[in-house]
């Protein structure tokens, strides 16, 4: 399965080899095991892979990225080894199941959110995109009796925000639930638990209002994430009794609506 999108001289900045030496990792464009080398010269770097049906090589300038730039293309790095195993989530009938059952379907049909299935794990894969649109993470939700149910791939620090269009973004606790109000309007965002990761900040403030919604026992870290975004924006806490991927649509309008735009 290739990946000809694939940024390759991010790919080689973040590998990090050292001058003089030749490195093999996974071919980010085919994605087959340990075909893929690159060999750093000093001033440029030569790769290719070795895998018959692949066959992708050049050279590049050595060091083209910030150091910001780096640190996030070590993430897709790491990510693309975990790549491999996903496919369209279409091909799994339990997975299909699983976004019609917790109201996930209306996003992923109106592409306000990218899915894909772990077939290795047996995972619905929620995507993850940085403020550049640039893919960083994913996030699996086990369709088995596997741990962790939620699993998060990669460690960067970027919230799940659907990709629709508001000025209110309702902050749920995990990527089901902020699938599931995008059908008032709303964007969702998802913390996957209950604390507001500081980086996490500059990705809501761009909004006009935040409804912090989590689950009744986490009624204090609502009222602490409430008082954290209060300096940026307008903020409503929402005391919800149940899961709001449970909710039909009319409870989920009746609820979100009023705040959508």
């Amino acid at each position: 399965m290739k990946d000809k999108g694939v940024n390759i001289n991010g790919y080689i900045d973040a590998m990090a080899v050292q001058e003089g030496v030749t490195m093999r990792s996974d071919c980010p464009v085919c994605g087959h095991k340990n075909s893929f080398s690159v060999t750093n010269m000093g001033n440029s770097v030569i790769y290719n892979c070795f895998y018959a049906d692949c066959g992708v090589s050049g050279k590049v300038r050595h060091g083209l990225l910030s150091s910001n730039r780096l640190h996030q293309e070590k993430k897709r790095l790491n990510l693309s080894m975990y790549r491999q195993y996903f496919v369209p989530i279409t091909r799994s009938n339990k997975a299909v199941q699983y976004i019609r059952d917790n109201n996930i379907y209306h996003a992923y049909s109106q592409k306000l959110v990218s899915l894909e299935h772990d077939v290795r794990e047996n995972r619905v894969v929620f995507l993850i995109y940085d403020a550049d649109n640039i893919l960083l993470d994913a996030v699996g939700r086990s369709l088995t009796n596997k741990k962790p149910k939620w699993k998060r791939y990669c460690s960067s620090r970027v919230p799940f925000v659907t990709n629709n269009k508001s000025d209110t973004c309702v902050i749920v606790e995990d990527c089901a639930s902020a699938c599931a109000v995008t059908q008032a309007g709303v964007v969702g965002v998802a913390l996957m638990g209950t604390n507001l990761v500081d980086n996490y900040i500059s990705y809501i403030k761009k909004f006009k209002t935040a409804i912090v919604a989590l689950d009744k026992d986490a009624s204090q870290k609502s009222l602490t994430i409430a008082k954290e975004l209060f300096a940026h924006m307008s903020v409503h806490n929402l005391f919800i009794e149940t899961d709001i991927k449970t909710w039909d649509t009319d409870k989920i309008n009746e609820r979100f609506r009023v705040y959508s735009s």
